[in-house]
């Protein structure tokens, strides 16, 4: 055992010296496998689950445990997350294309950049994610929790958020046009859901009270600009 951590500790000196890199897990394949086959983020000596750019593209994750895991710029496009926890994950960039997300578990994940067109979101948890820049065109939110989401510049165009509870969410400067917004839950929580210089225009908001929003700049479903 000695030995072994003689090893260890010396490798790492050597690595910090000289520069030296440990590989990561997502150009090893066993740990795609690995992920595949017992659908649990798998953990190393040095550092946890990393699939960085991993091609996971129409994989079946459903239920899979990836709480914190590295899924920056993977592709995710057409892969089942059914009830998958992705919470704390980085999804920076990913490409989550037509994914299947439903019940998800994505609670203080970043997905800043991250392309979710087409995807299924019903029911999935974003309680404060970052989704910042992401591109979540004609995705399906129906009765998913954007408590205290940061949507700053994201694009929603023709998304469904029909019953979605978006109470402290930030969606300053995001793109809502043409979005399905009927039955939007803001709450009763005056002043805390942000819309300022949001565009509107041709979003479906029936039944919809906006009197507690912020809408500052918004441009609104008929076009006018909210003062």
């Amino acid at each position: 055992m000695k030995v072994i951590a003689f090893v260890i500790k010396t490798g790492l000196i050597l690595s910090f010296i000289l520069g030296w890199t440990v590989p990561t897990e997502a150009t090893n394949f066993k740990t795609i496998e690995q992920l595949v086959e017992t659908k649990a983020c798998p953990s190393f000596l040095w550092q946890s689950c990393n699939l960085e750019g991993a091609n996971l593209e129409g994989f079946d994750l459903s239920n899979a445990q990836l709480s914190g895991a590295n899924l920056k710029q993977a592709n995710l496009k057409n892969a089942n997350l059914r009830y998958a926890n992705l919470s704390g994950g980085n999804l920076r960039a990913a490409h989550l294309e037509n994914a299947n997300l439903l019940g998800a578990n994505l609670s203080h994940a970043y997905l800043s950049k991250a392309n979710l067109t087409h995807a299924s979101l019903l029911e999935a948890n974003f309680t404060l994610a970052n989704l910042t820049h992401a591109n979540l065109e004609k995705s399906t939110l129906l009765g998913a929790r954007l408590w205290g989401t940061n949507l700053t510049q994201a694009n929603l165009t023709y998304a469904s958020l029909r019953g979605t509870n978006l109470q402290y969410a930030n969606l300053e400067k995001s793109n809502l046009s043409f979005a399905e917004l009927n039955s939007l839950l803001f709450r009763d929580s005056p002043q805390f859901t942000n819309l300022s210089n949001a565009n509107l225009e041709g979003a479906n908001l029936e039944g919809v009270n906006l009197e507690t929003v912020i809408l500052e700049g918004a441009v609104m479903p008929d076009g006018s600009i909210h003062e």
